[in-house]
């Protein structure tokens, strides 16, 4: 699927052409004495720079380079009229020879690897700084914000930190702001609302805090606000409702939180609109009817939207993205909706009672290509003529309660998830011989497919997974076992070891379903990862250290799963247990790709129970020299136990590497003592009382103790 940046980049073009007016130049190496200006397209000599700038060009170069590189290359002469050269310079025609000022300074993706010198500020008349895609250091000098001609301020994909700087308002003539992908916190300023001629604004992958200022408001000719990735709290301010003109609107991945103004519906421009991994509440207000323009609307993961899907939807005739996964929506979804003639993205997933129903007229959509409705009460049969919809390749009605048959026409599309549902009829293109020339790559596990499948027969079908059918699982779970466990230990994803006196087995498969050679324990997952690639590197990984001991091992190797992750405990003994999970966020722990800032959230089952919802593993306690550990209780009636990680679409999605599902390190199942009643303790020690007066009158009647006379009666 599309990323949300090159949404961004496609806005940019369109609002900002005359961008391309700076395109970066390549070169010869600089020489920091030349300050002659040449004329566009000859040689001839112009101006020259005023000294002061002079001195100011030869102390930015420096400050922008280390100690440690050599001179970044830039085009001959250092300072042109041309419009692509990296330094641009307007000189006063009015005398022969005359001054000539900088206007632009145009350094991106140059290795730049130093600081921003705080004497920028003397670029009276500078019009463009783009030190964008370097690895700069420090944070935003204060006096550039005294440059009151900048029009495009680029410092985005650097290692910038600090705060930005909270006096804007020198910035009159600012038109282009972004400062995305560095390492800025605190808070945005309210003077920002000063800079009155912004357009775009791009502050993502931060880790900005604080409020949304309600003087953005003010912005009357904002058309794009990315505010994505960040540590952003409180509402969404209704004053942002006053901004007529914005078009491309990005909340994902913060800490917000209420309900959606229904001031935002006064957006009447706005084409894409992105609230995903927040904490909204409430309704989707009435007042977004009015929303035609809009091709993306975005609200998912750790939302908790709730209330009917609204009826003004299949209004939305513009729409080609409607992603809705991880509320608590109920009831259907507007026929309409499937009707859209741009839709080609339908997400939607974890809809309550009466839940999704098909349109009960045929419908033919024209653009939709990806339909996923996932956990949504669906029931009844699939209806044929969804196979036939004539760009549709991908589609996942996984997690719902569909009965009947698979249908024939699904053979022509490229991936379809079926997994968990009361289908007990498969498809003559996956039953017959021989097996078609193609077929789409299927997850049809977890349904009452009357299938007796052997390896080799199984070998045959490895894009459709069949197994494990819901009957084959009852049968593992009452497998007669030749012998029986008080524990098990799982190095999830990781090779079997021993720490102390525990043997962890080894979990190191990426088939979606493993029985161990031992037969005793079992794993299964389903699913498909939205915005990555199942592969191996997706599914399981394991360190390879060679002096790590086993608990660091332990620490650094785990299971992944895109949404639905299976554990069975088979041939343990009856009783109570404890149920040990071991979990440490790996994957979004980096500054590097921004993943820190991501939100891994899943619910827990142990034995069918919902035992711990909205997990989010960073907020798991973490005690000393321990990973992080939830412990349940959990009784064994049966010989098996059932552990069930669950994805339902919280948490981040499109934070890198974009693996978002339930992770796990490790499990540890231990029986617990039973505490013995007061009776079994008296007659216990009754028991034992009468064997003691049983061995005593033995050991008299054999004479081993007491002497000859006593035994005599003398």
């Amino acid at each position: 699927m599309d990323s949300e940046l090159s949404v961004v980049l496609v806005i940019r073009l369109l609002f900002f052409n005359f961008l391309l007016l700076w395109q970066l130049g390549n070169g010869a190496k600089v020489n920091n004495g030349t300050t002659n200006i040449k004329a566009n397209g000859d040689n001839t000599t112009i101006g020259a720079l005023t000294d002061a700038e002079a001195r100011t060009l030869r102390l930015l170069f420096k400050s922008l380079q280390s100690r440690n590189t050599t001179q970044f290359p830039l085009s001959y002469p250092i300072c042109s009229t041309n419009m692509d050269a990296e330094i641009r310079c307007s000189c006063d025609n009015t005398k022969n020879r005359s001054a000539c000022w900088v206007t632009a300074i145009n350094l991106a993706s140059k290795m730049l690897d130093g600081f921003i010198h705080s004497s920028i500020s003397l670029f009276k008349n500078l019009r463009v700084l783009d030190l964008s895609s370097n690895f700069l250091t420090g944070s935003i000098p204060p006096s550039l914000t005294t440059l009151q001609s900048l029009r495009i301020l680029n410092l985005a994909d650097n290692n910038l930190d600090g705060t930005i700087p909270l006096n804007l308002s020198g910035l009159q003539s600012l038109r282009y702001l972004d400062l995305s992908r560095n390492k800025l916190t605190g808070p945005i300023p309210d003077s920002i609302s000063d800079c009155q001629y912004l357009n775009i604004i791009i502050l993502r992958l931060n880790f900005l805090n604080g409020t949304i200022p309600e003087a953005l408001g003010t912005l009357s000719s904002l058309n794009i606000l990315d505010l994505y990735s960040n540590s952003l709290s409180g509402h969404i301010p209704v004053e942002l409702g006053e901004l007529s003109v914005l078009q491309f609107f990005n909340l994902d991945d913060n800490n917000l939180d209420g309900e959606l103004p229904e001031e935002l519906g006064n957006l009447v421009n706005l084409q894409h609109l992105y609230l995903t991994a927040n904490k909204f509440t409430g309704r989707i207000p009435e007042t977004f009817d009015k929303l035609i323009h809009l091709e993306t609307f975005s609200a998912v993961g750790g939302n908790y939207l709730s209330g009917q899907m609204p009826s003004y939807i299949g209004n939305w005739v513009n729409l080609t993205k409607l992603i809705l996964i991880g509320n608590n929506f109920e009831g259907n979804l507007p026929a309409e909706t499937f009707s859209l003639p741009k839709l080609q993205r339908l997400l939607v997933s974890d809809v309550s009672n009466p839940g999704i129903s098909f349109p009960k007229r045929e419908v033919i959509p024209e653009s939709l290509i990806y339909l996923v409705l996932r956990n949504c009460k669906i029931n009844g049969s699939i209806p044929e003529y969804i196979g036939k919809w004539p760009e549709l390749s991908y589609l996942d009605l996984s997690f719902n309660n569909l009965g009947g048959g698979v249908p024939e026409s699904f053979q022509k599309l490229n991936k379809l998830f079926l997994t968990s549902n009361e289908l007990t009829k498969l498809p003559s293109w996956i039953t017959k011989k021989p097996k078609p020339s193609s077929y789409p790559k299927a997850d049809l596990s977890y349904n009452n497919f009357n299938v007796k499948c052997t390896n080799e027969k199984c070998s045959g079908l490895a894009a459709v997974n069949i197994l494990p059918t819901r009957s084959f699982i009852d049968n593992m779970k009452t497998e007669k076992c030749y012998r029986k466990h008080n524990s098990l230990f799982i190095n999830c994803g990781g090779e079997e070891l021993n720490v102390g006196k525990d043997h962890y087995h080894n979990d190191t498969s990426t088939s979606s379903f493993n029985l161990s050679p031992s037969d005793d324990w079992a794993y299964s997952f389903s699913g498909d990862y939205l915005w990555a690639t199942a592969n191996a590197s997706t599914l399981v990984r394991n360190s390879t250290c060679k002096d790590c001991t086993p608990e660091t091992k332990i620490d650094n190797d785990f299971r992944l799963a895109p949404v639905s992750l299976m554990y069975y405990g088979l041939c343990l003994h009856k009783g109570k247990y404890i149920v040990t999970l071991h979990f440490s966020e790996t994957l979004y722990s980096k500054g590097e790709d921004h993943s820190i800032t991501g939100k891994r959230v899943f619910d827990v089952y142990i034995q069918g129970r919902l035992v711990k919802k909205d997990l989010n593993i960073k907020e798991i306690p973490e005690l000393q020299n321990e990973v992080r550990k939830l412990k349940f209780p959990a009784k064994i009636n049966e010989g098996s136990l059932e552990i069930k990680l669950f994805w339902a679409g919280k948490g981040s999605l499109y934070n890198p590497p974009g693996i978002n599902g339930p992770l796990i390190e490790a499990i540890s199942v231990t029986r617990v003592s039973r505490k013995l009643h007061r009776w079994e303790i008296a007659l216990i020690t009754i028991g034992c009382l009468l064997f003691l007066m049983l061995l005593l009158a033995f050991s008299l009647r054999m004479g081993w103790i007491g002497g000859r006379k006593l035994r005599s009666g003398h």
